[in-house]
């Protein structure tokens, strides 16, 4: 009974914590049409008390308040102008990219969940944004260990972890200590496709591999013709499916796993500040 009673203290408490952090707003928030000249950056990021967007379409904003992947695969839906992007925008025709500025009360630090729950409510407010969840399977990449087993080795000293990237014609990362994370995630910036790590190895390993940054149709022949978005390779390096095999005796195969995704249903251009 005491332990029914605790669990549903806590669940009240965390309801209420929700519905106050939910409640939370930008103190001051500006959102302008940013015309795309080959100039500054792109995206969403934040900074002590303010949320910045640079060149940013709406698809950004959303990928950003919702904890999305930036490379859209999991949003969906919402007019044309929402998904425009800079390489769609080069001469600033028809611009639909913003500058964004968002500051949260004068002496406050929120955590980036909080940004994201802030982001939300200015864009319903501003956008009319309105969406619904789904979940979808999409493609991703299965990280494997090839039959012979894997080429680098465990570290099970008390080393400090050092992770080293250089970009060039090769990409090469280089890692001391470091769990298998950190090439997953690069592995998965690779190919634009998450990567579901299933090798099974938990620990925390020296590793060193090098691939070209662009990939060759026959390097990806197993993903089911997605190598058409790829051209060309650097013949001094191998593409990145080669080079992990190869190199680390890992080999990513294609699947699909469940993701939650939200679809645009609704949105409006913004109104002026």
């Amino acid at each position: 009974m005491r332990v029914s009673i605790l669990i549903a203290l806590l669940l009240a408490c965390s309801g209420m914590s929700m519905a106050q952090s939910s409640a939370v707003a930008f103190e001051v928030a500006s959102i302008k049409l940013q015309p795309w000249t080959n100039e500054g950056g792109a995206g969403v990021r934040v900074q002590g008390n303010t949320l910045y967007g640079e060149h940013a379409d709406l698809y950004a904003l959303v990928n950003f308040a919702y904890g999305l992947r930036e490379d859209n695969l999991q949003l969906s839906g919402g007019p044309d102008w929402a998904r425009h992007g800079i390489l769609s925008n080069i001469s600033g025709f028809d611009s639909t990219l913003y500058e964004v500025t968002a500051k949260a009360a004068e002496g406050t630090t929120p955590s980036v969940d909080e940004f994201r729950s802030m982001l939300r409510s200015l864009l319903a407010e501003r956008f009319r944004l309105q969406v619904h969840h789904a979940s979808k399977e999409l493609p991703v990449f299965n990280l494997v260990v090839v039959k012979d087993g894997v080429r680098f080795r465990e570290n099970s000293t008390d080393a400090k972890k050092s992770v080293s990237y250089h970009d060039g014609r090769a990409f090469r990362i280089t890692a001391v200590h470091a769990p298998l994370a950190d090439l997953v995630a690069e592995l998965a910036y690779a190919t634009g496709r998450p990567v579901v790590d299933k090798t099974g190895l938990g620990g925390f390993y020296d590793f060193d591999v090098a691939w070209s940054p662009r990939f060759s149709r026959n390097d990806l022949a197993s993903d089911d013709q997605a190598e058409d978005r790829y051209a060309g390779a650097d013949v001094a390096s191998p593409g990145v499916f080669t080079a992990i095999q190869q190199q680390l005796g890992l080999k990513m195969s294609t699947g699909t796993a469940p993701f939650d995704t939200v679809v645009i249903d609704h949105a409006e251009k913004p109104t002026a500040n």
